[in-house]
């Protein structure tokens, strides 16, 4: 059996993702495994390099979420939500590929790691003109559902126009103590 460069990195980006997702929720190996069931593994290695669409994007994404979610519900995990799921895809695609290349095409149209603490800050700051804003604190990441989570991306990508929604990553503190 041969250990690809591909192999180590999908390792360490599945820890990462499951790191980021488990807190309460569940097992690191439980998480690998889902993210491995869903698709975005093979995706990735077939597609990291080639163009892609916003809407092509968002249509796998929400596809590797239902696969997630239909996985945890058959599992019986418990505090399962389209806000995990999205966040789990979300780390495992920034540490595979937007942190090596946030140039890429995948780069430029994946949805970015959404927490309580990006959340706070983002909605502090005022010079972001968005109607939704204020309430951006109040979201709850590990209890949103599918329509919530679209809405949120969707008001992104309004302030962040024309921008890799990676960006908002600069509202991360990287942790709170």
């Amino acid at each position: 059996m041969t250990y690809s460069h591909f192999d180590h990195r999908h390792k360490f980006a599945a820890w990462c993702a499951a790191r980021a997702v488990q807190r309460k929720f569940a097992k690191t190996l439980i998480l690998k495994n889902v993210l491995e069931k869903s698709g975005v593994v093979e995706f990735v290695k077939e597609n990291e390099e080639k163009d892609i669409s916003q809407s092509d994007f968002d249509k796998h994404h929400e596809s590797w979420c239902e696969s997630i979610m239909q996985t945890w519900e058959r599992d019986e995990i418990k505090g399962a939500s389209y806000g995990r799921a999205a966040k789990l895809l979300a780390v495992y695609i920034k540490s595979m590929v937007v942190v090596r290349d946030g140039q890429s095409k995948l780069s430029a149209v994946a949805h970015p790691p959404i927490d309580s603490m990006i959340l706070k800050n983002i909605s502090k700051d005022e010079s972001i003109k968005h109607q939704n804003r204020g309430g951006w604190k109040e979201i709850k990441w590990t209890k949103m559902n599918k329509s919530e989570y679209k809405n949120l991306i969707n008001d992104f990508r309004q302030v962040f126009d024309r921008q890799p929604l990676w960006v908002i990553e600069k509202y991360w503190p990287i942790t709170n103590d």
